[in-house]
């Protein structure tokens, strides 16, 4: 009977120690290793912020397409040279990126007419006109050249102009010339009152 008091008696304390064992705090071993902190992430831009910084950079434009778009302005312009047989005109009317003209010229042989139009897309011949008037320039010295502008107005040229362009202030060949004539006959007319002159205070003394 003792013996098996005593057993149990122990028995009882083995498992009363068991569970103040399991019982304990369990402390944490020296070789484990701390855990990094990982970067927070950065704040997303949401979807209407996306649009709008895209919508602004597409409204921004360069200062150069304003100017264009808003560029208007229409002149013409022309020379009818009968001297020399040539014929020259030119008109072209702009608004905004749009752009209108013709231009023509004549040699003698051909007179020569172009249409064309010019956009944002480009430079284009829309209508081209070539048609035989000639054999040549017909040369006319007598002629003149009729000069015409929306710009500057219009003026004439003769084969005279060409040949003897006056300058202010510079006499030409001809004035030069006729000035030399009539200084030529002033001095003769001196020189006879001269003669005349002493002729006469010679009479006189004898």
């Amino acid at each position: 009977m003792v013996s098996v008091r005593s057993s149990a008696t122990v028995l009882a304390m083995l498992v009363l120690a068991s569970s103040v064992v399991h019982s304990a705090p369990q402390k944490k071993y020296p070789f484990t290793k701390p855990r990094l902190a990982l970067p927070e992430p950065e704040p997303k831009a949401s979807v209407e912020e996306a649009d709008d910084a895209t919508s602004q950079e597409a409204t921004e434009e360069p200062i150069e397409k304003i100017q264009a778009k808003s560029a208007q302005y229409s002149y013409d312009t022309s020379v009818n040279d009968t001297i020399n047989d040539h014929t020259i005109m030119r008109q072209e009317e702009r608004n905004g990126l749009s752009l209108k003209g013709m231009y023509s010229y004549s040699d003698g042989f051909f007179k020569r007419t172009v249409h064309y139009e010019a956009d944002d897309k480009g430079y284009r011949v829309v209508k081209e006109i070539n048609v035989p008037i000639g054999n040549g320039p017909q040369v006319d010295p007598h002629g003149k050249a009729d000069v015409s502008s929306s710009l500057t107005g219009s003026y004439s040229i003769t084969a005279d102009d060409i040949a003897k362009p006056k300058r202010k202030g510079v006499p030409n060949a001809s004035e030069e010339a006729s000035e030399e004539a009539a200084g030529s006959a002033e001095s003769q007319e001196r020189s006879a009152e001269d003669d005349d002159a002493e002729s006469e205070e010679e009479s006189q003394k004898q």
